[in-house]
């Protein structure tokens, strides 16, 4: 009898401490006295980008063109599995995934996109 009632007031108890810590606050309140508050990094004083997204083939020549300081998402998709190499950065192709980069245009003018185990030109991006 004394066992059961034991195992019934840790149970309550097991509760109650998971009840209390899910309702605590996950960081403790600071107090700001004495202090110098700095404001914090807002998502307002970020610079705000715009976006491409741009899809060419291996087989054609593609041409993307945007503006500097613009975001491309590239995506370059074709029959043969190779690498594929635009502003320095590589990726692989094959028929089932095509090689994507997500690029910010910050050098204007024109920019090869080969395809580099056939050392062949597919496309270019230009940057105005």
């Amino acid at each position: 009898m004394f066992g059961r009632r034991f195992l019934v007031l840790v149970a309550v108890l097991m509760g109650l401490t998971a009840l209390a810590a899910s309702v605590a606050p996950r960081q403790p309140a600071q107090r700001d006295e004495g202090r110098e508050s700095t404001p914090s990094p807002t998502t307002a004083d970020a610079p705000t980008f715009a976006t491409v997204s741009e899809s060419i083939t291996t087989e054609g020549k593609g041409r993307v063109t945007v503006d500097e300081g613009t975001v491309v998402e590239l995506s370059v998709s074709g029959p043969e599995r190779d690498s594929v190499q635009v502003l320095g950065r590589v990726d692989s192709i094959d028929p089932t995934t095509p090689a994507r980069f997500s690029l910010l245009a910050d050098e204007p003018g024109e920019h090869p996109i080969v395809l580099v185990g056939a050392d062949r030109r597919i496309g270019t991006l230009v940057v105005r």
